[in-house]
């Protein structure tokens, strides 16, 4: 499937990674031990590092329903957004985040509101779903600030360390979308 190359909120562009992101994304997120607490990678040690991991950033956003997300003021990458598609009609993320300097200022709900919107709206989806570790109340409030309920629980297991943990999962419906949206 042919997704979106750029998708915009009021203060964000979320497009395709592109080389000259490197020093911003490296900079603002994936150096950061912070932004990659709750998160499956593992921080970079450097800019060659980041620059293996943009190459394959690149190649694997190709082809896949997955972002940067760069702040409208600066046009600097300040994280990452991506779903997939689990079952016909329904998408389930596979991250959401954003370096520590921009978090807390409703960029995480503008990111989600528009791909919520992208995905009923162009897609089609029928449900979505997003998961975020149990303690990871900001993340979990703002999926439920976007109209999505608490579904289930399940232990994680994570690649990087080891670490098991409780993931909380939580879904919005089409219709549901539907009606918070009129």
């Amino acid at each position: 499937m042919k997704y979106a190359e750029k998708l915009e909120t009021k203060d964000l562009v979320i497009g395709k990674a592109k080389m000259e992101d490197l020093e911003s994304l490296y900079n603002n997120y994936w150096k950061s031990e912070v932004s990659a607490k709750y998160m499956l990678w593992t921080p970079q040690k450097n800019l060659d590092e980041a620059r293996d991991r943009l190459i394959r950033t690149i190649n694997y956003q190709k082809d896949n329903f997955a972002y940067l997300i760069y702040y409208k003021e600066t046009m600097e990458a300040i994280g990452q957004v991506a779903f997939w598609e689990i079952e016909e009609g329904v998408y389930e993320d596979k991250g959401l985040g954003m370096g520590e300097r921009f978090v807390g200022r409703g960029f995480g709900k503008q990111v989600l509101n528009c791909m919520l919107r992208y995905m009923f709206e162009q897609l089609g989806a029928k449900m979505v779903y997003c998961s975020c570790h149990t303690d990871n109340i900001p993340s979990a409030k703002m999926q439920q600030s976007c109209g999505m309920k608490y579904s289930h629980s399940y232990e994680v297991t994570r690649e990087k360390d080891g670490l098991t943990y409780k993931s909380d999962n939580y879904v919005i419906t089409r219709d549901e979308w539907f009606e918070l949206n009129k």
